[in-house]
């Protein structure tokens, strides 16, 4: 019974910090100056290699862009390989923030959390692991895009 009880407390107090980061992010509306975010880049591990660095083409070539409408996002789903760079640019006209999915929890790829950016910013990350990621525009959760990495 004991055990019962402490599931139910701990339920209780993940569900009220869910609901204090979700009040506190739509709370707050101006958004974090374009370079704080690219400063803010979520990381990823250099694999050492000795290889010669890519071309500008090649490194042309790792990167996607989707475009933030007030609409939604543009393409909605893109299908990349390992370690392109794909860059989210905002013509909405608004603020908006691009999240891991679920809403608005965001737990599912944590990294992919890249925090608002003005119409006309971009933010960015590269993916380097295989797999679907999804994601939504936190601050208009019906605008949702899903990322498949080869």
């Amino acid at each position: 019974m004991n055990s019962k009880i402490l599931i139910g407390v701990v339920a209780i107090v993940i569900l009220l910090g869910g609901v204090l980061l979700l009040s506190n992010r739509t709370s707050n509306k101006q958004a974090a100056p374009t370079p704080a975010i690219e400063q803010q880049q979520p990381s990823v591990t250099a694999i050492p290699t000795t290889q010669a660095s890519p071309s500008a083409s090649e490194q042309a070539m790792k990167e996607t862009t989707v475009t933030v409408t007030s609409s939604g996002f543009s393409p909605n789903l893109i299908t990349i390989k390992k370690g392109t760079k794909v860059i989210w640019v905002n013509k909405s006209g608004d603020i908006a923030n691009v999240s891991s999915d679920p809403h608005p929890i965001h737990t599912d790829y944590p990294p992919l959390n890249l925090n608002n950016f003005n119409d006309g910013g971009s933010v960015s990350l590269v993916f380097n692991d295989a797999g679907t990621y999804k994601y939504h525009n936190h601050l208009n959760s019906s605008q949702k895009g899903t990322v498949v990495v080869e």
